[in-house]
């Protein structure tokens, strides 16, 4: 599962498993509080309903037959007793009749006297003396009566619980907070440590691996399966790492064809500068005398000279080619007819040589993107080794042009004595010649190879080589498409 829906996941269910246990707890609070409160409400019910009834009973009496009825009073305050009130009975300030003792006219004379009863009628309870009051207020011809009905209170509402029941409820909601903060806490703390285990245990694993590559330890992976996100992070890591060692054991090669490219420049360097130096001094201290042999000593420090700078040519065109600065001009080519025109050129030198070409060509009219002046440059290079390396007096020299799929095969196939295996996985390094002694300088510089296969890879083809009856060069170069021609 990818971290986004981990993460999604883990705050829905943050957010979802509080609010079920707020809504369980919520529910048994309710079911709790109601079966705690419900016969109070009832009660409430009933005293609202005997409230009513007494109204009612007050509107159907007669009131000028009240005013100093004796037996109607009686009558009313009988009714009025049955639904457990007592009446207090006044007119513009005097008492017409009531049926209250001394005590319970003492607990109601603030009501009796409150100008806020006087507009109104109302029903209320009191909390201090916990009994139910109606006021109700008749208005007759002469003056208003005010029938007053006080009943104990034997159920209070809720509005009116007392202080113990009120701290219970308070407690239990503090409670229920609690609890629900408490299951938060719990499930956040589980769903951290899920994190902590999934992110930051690969996380610290990629330090750990950062530091012992710092160490030079290229040798040992970071193993992980898990998170989607982080599984492809340590595996690029590993990658990483590895193409690291792979760089670091290719710049270990690098570096020991330079140490091997300076001490074959050094070589095929002081070879051509002692052999000059030499026949400097000999003219200097007048060995050749005669005009000929002068004219031979020049002549030799002229060629030599000629072989260092050949030297360094070839030399500079091997470093514009590794560095990537030698420019190409690619032209579309038809490899047949190119490859028959260059082998003409060089019918002369062969003859002279004593070397026979032979051309086996079947390709038609496939073409080729070709940098004709570099690609003649490697060709003759190799035809020219084929000619120097081979100690028999007459050298055969095949060239075989083949169509490979999407290539062109050239083959450069001599009849000499071939190479070792050795020699063979070594022939394209630069200044390698097969003659680790390099006592001869004119058997070339090592470095025509080299460029040969520069040249071949800029092309976007490959080159190697094979040694069976003799040595060959293969040369594959890719076919131009249809549509780019």
């Amino acid at each position: 599962m990818t971290i986004k829906k981990r993460l999604f996941y883990s705050n829905l269910v943050m957010v979802v498993a509080p609010l079920i246990a707020f809504i369980a707890a919520s529910l048994i609070f309710g079911g709790i509080l109601r079966a705690t409160l419900f016969s109070d409400f009832s009660g409430i019910s009933l005293v609202d309903e005997s409230l009513l009834e007494i109204q009612t009973i007050i509107d159907d009496s007669d009131m000028n037959l009240l005013v100093g009825n004796q037996a109607a009073q009686n009558d009313l305050m009988d009714k009025i007793a049955d639904k457990g009130f007592r009446l207090w009975v006044e007119q513009e300030g005097e008492v017409l009749f009531t049926n209250m003792n001394h005590r319970e006219q003492s607990y109601i004379s603030q009501y009796i006297v409150s100008e806020r009863l006087q507009a109104s009628n109302q029903t209320f309870w009191d909390r201090t003396f916990d009994f139910n009051l109606l006021w109700h207020r008749v208005e007759t011809n002469a003056a208003p009566i005010v029938f007053i009905a006080v009943g104990s209170n034997k159920t209070m509402p809720f509005e009116a619980i007392g202080v113990t029941s009120a701290s219970t409820i308070i407690v239990f909601l503090m409670l229920i907070i609690a609890v629900v903060v408490f299951i938060v806490v719990v499930i956040s703390l589980f769903l951290a440590n899920k994190i902590v285990k999934k992110i930051i245990l690969p996380l610290d694993n990629l330090c750990d691996g950062a530091e012992r590559i710092r160490e030079g330890n290229l040798d040992e992976d970071i193993p992980y399966g898990g998170i989607e996100e982080l599984e492809k992070v340590c595996g690029s890591f590993n990658e990483m790492q590895r193409q690291l060692k792979a760089n670091i054991k290719k710049n270990e090669v690098y570096e020991q064809n330079r140490k091997e490219m300076l001490v074959g420049i050094s070589h095929d360097l002081r070879t051509p500068l002692t052999s000059i130096k030499s026949y400097v001094k000999g003219l200097q201290d007048e060995v050749a005398k005669t005009p000929e042999k002068q004219k031979e000593y020049l002549d030799v420090i002229y060629r030599k000279s000629c072989d260092m700078e050949g030297l360094l040519n070839r030399l500079f065109l091997f470093s514009k080619l590794e560095t990537g600065n030698m420019p190409f001009n690619f032209d579309s080519i038809f490899i047949q007819k190119y490859i028959a025109t260059l082998l003409d050129s060089l019918e002369y030198d062969l003859k002279k040589n004593n070397a026979i070409l032979t051309l086996e060509n079947t390709c038609s009219h496939q073409k080729v993107l070709l940098d004709t002046e570099q690609m003649t440059r490697t060709i003759t290079n190799i035809i020219d080794n084929s000619i120097k390396y081979n100690p028999s007096k007459q050298v055969h020299i095949t060239v075989t042009l083949t169509p490979q799929d999407d290539k062109i095969n050239i083959r450069i196939q001599d009849d000499g004595l071939g190479v070792s295996t050795k020699q063979l996985s070594r022939l394209f390094d630069s200044f390698y010649r097969g003659d680790e002694s390099r006592k001869n300088s004119n058997d070339g510089s090592g470095l025509g190879l080299a460029i040969a296969k520069n040249i071949v890879i800029a092309h976007g083809g490959s080159i190697y080589a094979e040694s069976y009856n003799g040595l060959a060069i293969i040369i594959e170069l890719p076919v131009e498409k249809e549509d780019s021609q």
